[in-house]
């Protein structure tokens, strides 16, 4: 068989996978004969950062990274009929020795790569892999200076981040593949609320789109965005200004304040446990990559260890999962808080990719919009 049969081959295995996912979704089916067409590998929970919104990243432990035999396993198993796999989870999957060949292996298997990266590793070849493969690229970056990327992600450094981008545009341009599958992705703090516009300025002359996060902290935590709505509301009314000059896309990814959500956009049911995969670095399988992690582990529903995957994806916890989500709309879920939170204040981040229909459900940042952004009364 040739290189072109059987890529066609696989075309044709995923195209017949994505129309009965799609089906199996919109039924609100419970047990499924489609596969997860989107799958997040978590190769590492190690990270050379430390981030106070997240946790310290502590001494390299070569223990909580995934095994060459765990991701082969998953690679066989479940690459074949996956459209795009992400390989990261809690860590920073880039700062491995041997991510190059994860990478070229999920690229062997036809699979479009996703990366949400810190972007501070110099290693111009996978960057370059990444952007010539039209890989999803999202770059985390909530702050414009260095004293304040200091304080946010401690040990980044804002000029290595940015000879990284300047790589990724250099290949955009060198490939001719384009940069809309690439975007700055920015966890809204305090210390960055002032620096929102010089994020903007910054993706404005790479030619690329900003994503906007809210920061998930506890209710009283002095640096809750709830605090700081006032010096908030300014910010994105100036960075939504200067976005619509400069013809720069900002989408609001969540609700940066409960009481600004917008309910048309968050109420739709979620995409996550029909069509997407988590796997750590142990072989314990989730259904989000928000809730994943230390944090996040009881949210997990399987594990490789004791069950095969099929046992696992239409096992008694996840048609659980499933069942709840398919009726969310007649009371809160209550073994998954978290996801209550989301149909409340959640758009979408990447839903829209592998349900198109999703699409408008994003939510842009604009003048208009951030008129809007009141303090509404409680329900």
């Amino acid at each position: 068989m040739s290189s072109t049969e059987g890529s066609a081959d696989r075309s044709a295995v995923r195209a017949a996978n994505r129309a009965l996912n799609i089906a199996e979704f919109e039924a609100g089916a419970v047990s499924l004969a489609s596969l997860p067409r989107v799958l997040f590998v978590e190769l590492t929970e190690n990270c050379n950062l430390s981030c106070p919104m997240c946790r310290s990243n502590g001494p390299f432990d070569r223990t909580k990274n995934m095994s060459p035999e765990l991701f082969d396993r998953i690679a066989r198993e479940l690459f074949p009929t996956a459209e795009i796999v992400d390989l990261r989870g809690w860590g920073e999957s880039t700062i491995l020795r041997r991510f190059p060949e994860y990478l070229a292996t999920t690229l062997d298997y036809g699979c479009t790569p996703r990366l949400v990266t810190n972007l501070t590793v110099p290693n111009e070849d996978v960057w370059r892999t990444l952007v010539r493969n039209r890989g999803f690229i999202s770059v985390s970056l909530d702050a414009a200076t260095q004293e304040t990327l200091a304080v946010l992600r401690t040990g980044a450094k804002l000029q290595a981040i940015l000879d990284n981008l300047a790589i990724i545009a250099d290949e955009a341009r060198v490939s001719g593949v384009g940069l809309d599958r690439v975007n700055l992705n920015v966890v809204v703090q305090q210390q960055g609320i002032g620096e929102l516009t010089r994020i903007v300025a910054l993706a404005a002359e790479l030619g690329i789109a900003v994503h906007l996060n809210p920061l998930s902290t506890d209710e009283n935590d002095p640096g809750n965005l709830r605090f700081h709505l006032d010096a908030l509301r300014a910010a994105l009314g100036d960075t939504a200004a200067f976005a619509q000059e400069r013809g720069v896309d900002v989408r609001i990814n969540a609700a940066l304040d409960e009481l600004w959500a917008e309910p048309e956009h968050a109420a739709k049911l979620c995409t996550h446990p029909w069509m997407y995969c988590y796997v750590n670095y142990r072989g314990q399988v989730g259904f989000c990559d928000h809730l994943i992690g230390a944090p996040g582990e009881e949210y997990l529903v399987g594990d490789l260890a004791t069950a095969s995957f099929a046992e696992i994806w239409n096992g008694s916890n996840y048609r659980e999962l499933r069942a709840s989500h398919r009726d969310w709309q007649d009371g809160p879920i209550a073994r998954f808080d978290e996801c209550n939170w989301c149909y409340r204040n959640r758009y979408v981040d990447f839903d829209e990719v592998s349900y198109p229909l999703y699409g408008r459900h994003i939510v842009p940042l604009t003048v208009a919009s951030c008129a809007g952004f009141t303090r509404r009364p409680s329900a």
